[in-house]
């Protein structure tokens, strides 16, 4: 790869122990205040907590570095080192609550990272990217809050605390990659057109989305160990990176139709890893109000 292209994955690097950092915070804010975000009064409990704050700070530190890694490289080598968030997370968040990792998490939490890295080998090694134009990007947005909203209402109504946090992660997951797609557009607009890329969709949509994936993230982790819901989110993010960046931004994968199995053989591998890392926080409430059994749900492979 080219030298421009390393500095954006140091400052990817950089950019995922931000996010490890703020996703720990956020499960233990989740901890804290285990109700549902559904309500009013749990939402305003939410944003009057400092960890909510911290959390906020720790994900626009991400959203910076991010920014610069973006300038030196392309999504698709951009966004799978996010897998990184488990590395760093996993065993950070199980030390907070007092508990080790367990073995059955570890195989999970190497499966998904083994996945990550693969698509990462797949990814385009060029820096070839075109930023979107101002229609097309005003549809990207509007899309994604469309499918993350849907993929919200979706997780109100199902039963399953594992599949809710796996519904909620994913609509987090997308909401992220979509901002990167966007904040990418938005970095090349502003150096082409200066205060002007103020009006561009690119710019006024970036913030919408990331900060309804900062929500749909935070209400992921209620009732739910770190592992899972990060671990969909972390799959989700680089997948609708890419989706956008080879459907709108002109970037491509270096093996063609290979490429195109990998990914898949990818998504299978990392799915069993979210499984193998679906642990319930026993000691949340269940959403019915009682106290959760001992039975460990999972997120569906």
């Amino acid at each position: 790869m080219e030298i421009g292209i390393w500095i954006g994955v140091v400052l990817g690097v950089l950019s995922t122990a931000c996010y490890s950092a703020a996703a720990v915070a956020q499960r233990r804010l989740a901890v804290a205040l285990p109700a549902p975000l559904t309500g009013g009064r749990p939402l305003a409990r939410l944003l009057r907590h400092p960890l909510w704050w911290t959390s906020a700070g720790l994900n626009a530190g991400r959203a910076g570095l991010q920014v610069g890694a973006l300038a030196f490289a392309p999504l698709t080598v951009v966004q799978p080192l996010g897998v990184l968030v488990l590395v760093f997370g996993l065993p950070w968040s199980a030390r907070l609550g007092g508990r080790r990792v367990t073995p059955r998490e570890w195989r999970g939490a190497v499966l998904t990272v083994l996945a990550l890295a693969l698509l990462l080998w797949a990814a385009v090694t060029g820096g070839r990217s075109r930023p979107m134009e101002a229609w097309t990007a005003l549809a990207v947005v509007v899309g994604t809050l469309v499918l993350i909203s849907g993929l919200a209402w979706a997780a109100g109504r199902v039963p399953s605390p594992g599949l809710r946090s796996c519904l909620l992660g994913a609509g987090a997951g997308i909401a992220f990659g979509v901002a990167s797609a966007t904040t990418k557009t938005a970095v090349a607009v502003a150096a082409a057109d200066g205060a002007a890329f103020l009006l561009h969709p690119a710019a006024c949509g970036t913030a919408a989305v990331a900060v309804l994936g900062l929500l749909l993230a935070q209400a992921a982790y209620q009732g739910m160990e770190l592992g899972a819901p990060l671990g969909v989110t972390a799959v989700a993010n680089p997948v609708a990176a890419s989706v956008v960046g080879i459907a709108f931004m002109g970037e491509s994968y270096t093996a063609g139709w290979t490429g195109i199995g990998v990914a898949v053989l990818c998504g299978l591998l990392a799915a069993y890893g979210i499984a193998l890392m679906s642990v319930p926080d026993e000691r949340a409430p269940a959403r019915g109000g009682g106290p959760r059994g001992g039975a460990r749900e999972r997120c569906p492979s």
